[in-house]
């Protein structure tokens, strides 16, 4: 068929399926005697693949890498693609619904005051901006992917980045499980889950969980031990998923590998997600002084067991802490509503 036909039958202009070509995204053949473009069925398959992924939001860039991987029939890398552009999107609804709520804030204040208030322009645009920052700036310096195959042989030492000991580690899942104590069928979710460790722990305790990770190895051994847990690629400053999606999340040694100010993005996260008297539980390398923070390892975060708790009491929960050992702690909030 010729292009003109092609754009009709699609709903696309001659001009978007010349750009197509272009980008190397359609290669039709030539007729041998005009030297006319000639496009045939699986020409008008691979072009309506490139517009219903432009309707999904790729760029054209990302739809040539993905095209790539779907001509090799590479399907652990397509879904790892498509998992990463999910991430992306998330990652820029969790910014734009934040912008609007300090947009709401700042028409409530002028709404208040009868005029624009510079300072509260300046306030809010800075908090937007320091989300962004927070977001931007995390980065894998521990090389996940390439710890996944032996994660689960030294669970502990790769996890916590610390001198814990594997008794210590499996106390600290135990201990979630425990206070977390999940009704059958109740919707958790595990933050950083790694290989599933705690997530399984939970599925046995009769949980539906979901799980998220930064490195796309670890989740692929998540989901082979534990086929059950719906895995997601996500970061735990943007959780890949809607609102007031789950009973209860958890999280154990991750939060470690945040800054201090992420930690806190990382609550608001899972406060955004969680149903009303919604659960969060977490354990890890915690400090209670700043004694002990200076003698912590330089290239991790340990969190402040007290400026958690604060943040949870701060916002409607109810709060219980444990040591489980030296440097080791477990925070637990309740959401009063």
């Amino acid at each position: 068929m010729k292009i003109n036909e092609l754009a009709k039958r699609l709903g696309l202009t001659p001009r978007a399926i010349r750009l197509y070509e272009q980008k190397g995204l359609l290669k039709p053949q030539r007729n041998a005697d005009n030297g006319y473009r000639d496009y045939s069925d699986q020409d008008a398959w691979r072009l309506q693949t490139v517009a219903s992924l432009r309707e999904l939001g790729l760029g054209l860039q990302q739809i040539v890498g993905l095209l790539d991987k779907l001509d090799r029939d590479d399907r652990a890398e397509v879904h790892h693609y498509l998992e990463l552009q999910r991430m992306a999107f998330t990652a820029k609804w969790v910014e734009l619904k934040y912008a609007i709520s300090c947009l709401d804030e700042l028409i409530t204040r002028t709404e208040n005051k009868g005029s624009l208030a510079l300072e509260d322009l300046f306030q809010l645009s800075g908090e937007v901006k320091r989300l962004q920052s927070a977001h931007a700036s995390w980065k894998d310096r521990w090389h996940f992917d390439q710890l996944a195959v032996r994660f689960d042989e030294a669970a502990a030492q790769v996890a916590t980045g610390s001198a814990a000991t594997s008794e210590e580690y499996e106390s600290a899942l135990e201990l979630i499980a425990e206070w977390v104590s999940p009704q059958r069928e109740e919707k958790g979710l595990d933050i950083g889950t790694g290989t599933g460790n705690l997530a399984g722990k939970l599925l046995q305790r009769g949980a539906d969980m979901a799980a998220v990770d930064q490195s796309k190895e670890m989740l692929s051994l998540c989901r082979k031990k534990h086929p059950q847990v719906a895995c997601k690629l996500g970061n735990a400053l943007s959780l890949p998923f809607l609102d007031r999606q789950f009973h209860f999340a958890v999280s154990a040694f991750a939060l470690q590998h945040l800054e201090e100010e992420q930690q806190l993005l990382a609550l608001a996260e899972m406060d955004r997600v969680l149903r009303s008297n919604g659960r969060i539980c977490l354990a890890g390398p915690m400090y209670l002084t700043e004694a002990e923070k200076a003698a912590s390892s330089p290239d991790k975060y340990p969190s402040s067991r007290s400026r958690l708790t604060e943040w949870l009491q701060q916002h409607h929960y109810v709060t219980i802490a444990h040591r489980i050992s030296e440097g080791l702690h477990a925070v637990y909030g309740v959401r009063k509503h």
